[in-house]
């Protein structure tokens, strides 16, 4: 297998059939509003001081290396996130500016525009059929979730903000990552919560379902079938999914293992609806598609700095 290293997942129960709408190599998984983009790239961000982004040829593999890597205007880049128009949206950990590029990206690469969020941790975005972006804040022990209506394709500030007031069992508390569902729900992890708001959406908005399954849930991901993935930080390399209705409580948890001894950051989807993390320990793994309760994950690439996770042209 390439030197690649292959771990059991075991499921508790049957996850369930194909993963919908998976195409073949190269052509976007689940792209916002049914458009289709060619996959040619992985990146990679590096929530170091100063920030890198690490840009990886497609196919990935466990000799590959960056073939780029830009120096980012931000300090602690983290998540990553691909539009259906191609461009990459960076989060931070430090500041208010969220940079946005046409990719493919190089080491030269200028930003072609910036959003502004209403606080200084924008960490995670998303975007919606609509072209409407939604940017999750961790600033301080609140949690904000910024929208700015679309399409977006200049410099904005947000259109209006949902606050941590109300929502979930503790209010959205630091939101590491946030994801829009191919029915249009938002769903946003946090510190404590999963929560999950129905549309239309205003700054009054409030959760229509919340999960409290553990602390410290990381990147998430939804695939084609509503299903939510998650990694959560509090049990060692574990991706926490939840199929559809979203339960009230656990009950409907499925959980496996990656990397004992590490944390799962960022997560994303390839052209072939692999899921794909990065874990604290600086091992990039895959999870081919279909997810059932025989996958295995594979180890793809060790000693990276990566946080977030993303692919596109």
């Amino acid at each position: 297998m390439n030197g690649r290293t292959l771990l059991s997942l075991p499921l508790a129960l049957l996850l369930g059939g194909l993963l919908a709408s998976c195409t073949s190599n190269g052509t976007a998984y689940n792209p916002p509003g049914g458009h289709t983009l060619t996959y040619k790239h992985m990146y990679l961000s590096d929530d170091s001081s100063p920030g890198h982004i690490y840009v990886y040829d497609l196919p990935v593999t466990s000799s590959s290396s960056p073939v780029a890597t830009l120096t980012t205007p931000v300090t602690e880049p983290a998540m990553l996130f691909v539009d259906a128009k191609g461009r990459l949206f960076v989060g931070t950990y430090s500041g208010t500016t969220l940079p946005v590029y046409k990719l493919p990206l190089t080491a030269s690469s200028s930003a072609l525009f910036n959003l502004t969020s209403s606080q200084s941790s924008p960490a995670s975005i998303a975007e919606d059929a609509a072209g409407n972006v939604y940017v999750a804040d961790e600033t301080g022990s609140g949690g904000y979730i910024d929208a700015y209506n679309g399409p977006v394709n200049a410099a904005a500030s947000p259109s209006y903000t949902i606050s941590n007031n109300g929502v979930g069992s503790s209010g959205l508390e630091y939101p590491y990552d946030i994801a829009v569902a191919p029915n249009g729900d938002i769903y946003a992890s946090d510190s404590n919560d999963i929560n999950q708001f129905t549309p239309p959406f205003s700054s009054a908005s409030v959760p229509s379902a919340s999960v409290t399954p553990n602390q410290d849930n990381y990147g998430l991901r939804v695939d084609s079938q509503n299903r939510v993935f998650v990694a959560d930080a509090t049990t060692d390399g574990v991706i926490d999914v939840y199929t559809q209705p979203f339960p009230a409580s656990g009950n409907n948890l499925r959980s496996f293992g990656l990397t004992a001894g590490s944390t799962d950051y960022g997560m994303a989807f390839d052209g072939s609806g692999n899921l794909w993390t990065v874990d604290s320990n600086g091992v990039v793994w895959e999870i081919k598609a279909p997810i059932t309760a025989s996958s295995t994950a594979t180890q793809v690439l060790t000693g990276t700095n990566g946080y977030g996770i993303a692919f596109g042209p």
